[in-house]
């Protein structure tokens, strides 16, 4: 198949509108930045993302609940998913909007970043890499994404986000992509019950927008545009 008309048939695909889409619609928000894809996930990326975080030295940090977490014999399975495979995916969290990372040159699926309800019932940004992916840098770009969901999808002017006190290399990601140490709350409880010393972020624009994505629309009004 000669390279043009390989690029048309791609774009004529489910997998390859996917791959390609640069526009937010009311089926998921997208985004692009160098080499990373940030996209609404299907099931199949979701259930990959997932398992980029399954790991002992991922859940040190973030403390899902047992049956979040993707047991060892089925994760490598699960990094292998390839991006744009997979049916429709409804979050199982009401209350968030997650972009799953893909490393469009590799062909993987990469970390995954969500803006959701924090504790005070605010936004929260928050994320996690697959394990070949940390320790690359790749932390600035994930949390930098996460801003970006939220001031120039969600018309989020404020966004907030919390971490293990000790959690240096997620305090430094945070920084690199731009939000700044403020006060908060002293502790912090995981999904699976533990409490934490938590360390917070801020970062806030002055004129957030929105897109044609999917709202957060159960954020308090005076936390939107």
């Amino acid at each position: 198949m000669l390279p043009a008309t390989k690029g048309i048939f791609d774009r004529l695909t489910r997998r390859g509108r996917l791959m390609t889409k640069r526009t937010c619609d009311r089926q998921g928000h997208v985004l692009r930045t160098g080499r990373y894809l940030f996209r609404t996930p299907t099931a199949w990326e979701y259930a990959a993302a997932a398992a980029g975080g399954s790991d002992p030295a991922a859940q040190r940090w973030l403390g899902w609940q047992p049956d979040s977490i993707v047991a060892e014999p089925m994760r490598a399975d699960a990094l292998r998913v390839v991006p744009g495979t997979g049916p429709h995916w409804a979050s199982p969290d009401p209350q968030s909007v997650d972009l799953v990372m893909i490393d469009v040159e590799a062909g993987r699926c990469a970390g995954l970043v969500s803006v959701h309800t924090g504790e005070d019932g605010g936004p929260e940004t928050g994320g996690y890499l697959a394990p070949d992916y940390r320790g690359r840098g790749c932390g600035r770009v994930l949390f930098a994404a996460g801003l970006a969901l939220a001031h120039e999808h969600l018309g989020l002017a404020r966004v907030r986000a919390g971490v293990e006190v000790g959690n240096i290399a997620s305090a430094r990601s945070l920084q690199a992509a731009g939000l700044v140490r403020v006060a908060g709350p002293p502790t912090y409880r995981l999904p699976d019950g533990r409490i934490i010393e938590a360390w917070w972020f801020q970062h806030d624009v002055p004129r957030p927008a929105q897109c044609g994505g999917p709202q957060a629309n159960w954020f308090p009004a005076s936390s939107v545009l």
